[in-house]
């Protein structure tokens, strides 16, 4: 695009330039033709020249500032319209444009195909992951049953883990479940009233030793009194998400903070960024998830890169005004490690 710009621009001060010197060229020779006039008109024709070029100048700067400015506006909006349908969106909807050219409307149609086959993908997806789920609790509950009636027979330590590792595969059958079923609209919120500061620090206990573990610090630090009417359960969901994709693709401290308005409250998970060894990508499947269950919650979640950190941000409305003193966590553990 800029390049365009460029030869265009370019392509326009040629133009001028080669017709104000043809023209200059013409009144040269003509006036040179005689000694008297070429003499008395000199100075005049230089500051003819001078003008010239001043006034072509100003002509051409400005419909090029103008053009490249609505040139520049189109890209922006059609940028922010794709930004806001990446990891937070869930269903995707089409890019509208208000530019007329037909190029341009080439693009953006070309833009809206690309999404509607990701939208395909994404309930495919969705179907598959279902599909799976249920499929593995038949050979899980087996397995459990196998383990119990042998279990007079097995070593205890071993059985031990293995029942441990059998309840957690369990666990995220059963929540590959639960989501599939939020998703297709099976399942609507219950909610409940709580305190938002007590929930998050009951929620972020496990993932305090998690960072402990990893020699990392979790900074949980609530100044709220605000309550809010909550789905315990996918609240939960989407606070562990966030919790457990920070852990896993990030370094160092991880924060969470909040801020309060007069109707809502939000929430901020902030960590720096690991850097990516060459070709490696994460599946964005933890931040998918969060903005399936906020939708289904009717909660505002976005999340995006700053700088070298990543921020995803979670506001929930609350009940009544919003108070400033009440819970602050500090959660921690040590440095090192992180998104």
């Amino acid at each position: 695009m800029r390049s365009t710009k460029l030869a265009v621009s370019l392509a326009c001060l040629a133009a001028a330039g080669i017709g104000i010197g043809i023209s200059l060229g013409i009144a040269w020779l003509f006036l040179s033709q005689s000694a008297d006039q070429w003499a008395l008109l000199k100075p005049e024709l230089l500051k003819i020249c001078i003008g010239s070029v001043v006034v072509t100048a100003a002509a051409l700067i400005l419909p090029i500032w103008i053009i490249s400015r609505r040139v520049n506006r189109s890209v922006k909006q059609l940028a922010a319209a794709l930004a806001e349908r990446r990891v937070s969106s869930s269903e995707f909807p089409v890019v509208a444009s208000l530019n007329r050219d037909r190029e341009y409307h080439m693009l953006v149609a070309e833009i809206n195909v690309l999404l509607g086959f990701l939208r395909e993908d994404r309930t495919r997806l969705d179907h598959y992951s279902a599909k799976v789920a249920h499929e593995l609790r038949g050979p899980l509950t087996l397995l459990q049953l196998q383990l119990d009636y042998e279990a007079k027979r097995l070593d205890p330590q071993f059985l031990e883990v293995m029942t441990a590792q059998v309840r957690r595969l369990t666990e995220y059958v059963d929540t590959a479940l639960y989501l599939a079923k939020v998703a297709a609209h099976k399942i609507k919120p219950v909610k409940t009233r709580h305190k938002i500061a007590a929930l998050v620090q009951e929620i972020s206990v496990p993932y305090n030793l998690l960072a402990e573990g990893q020699q990392r610090k979790l900074s949980v630090d609530l100044s709220i009194e605000s309550e809010a009417e909550l789905d315990e359960k996918i609240f939960g969901l989407i606070l562990h998400n966030l919790f457990s994709n920070a852990i896993s693709h990030g370094l160092g401290e991880i924060r969470l903070r909040s801020h309060a308005s007069d109707d809502a409250v939000t929430l901020i998970v902030l960590n720096r960024v690991r850097a990516r060894a060459h070709g490696e990508t994460g599946n964005g499947m933890g931040l998918q998830t969060v903005g399936t269950l906020a939708k289904a919650h009717n909660l505002t979640f976005r999340s995006r890169p700053v700088f070298n950190f990543y921020a995803a941000a979670l506001r929930i409305p609350t009940l009544g005004s919003t108070g400033a003193c009440a819970a602050t966590i500090n959660v921690s553990g040590a440095p090192e490690e992180k998104r």
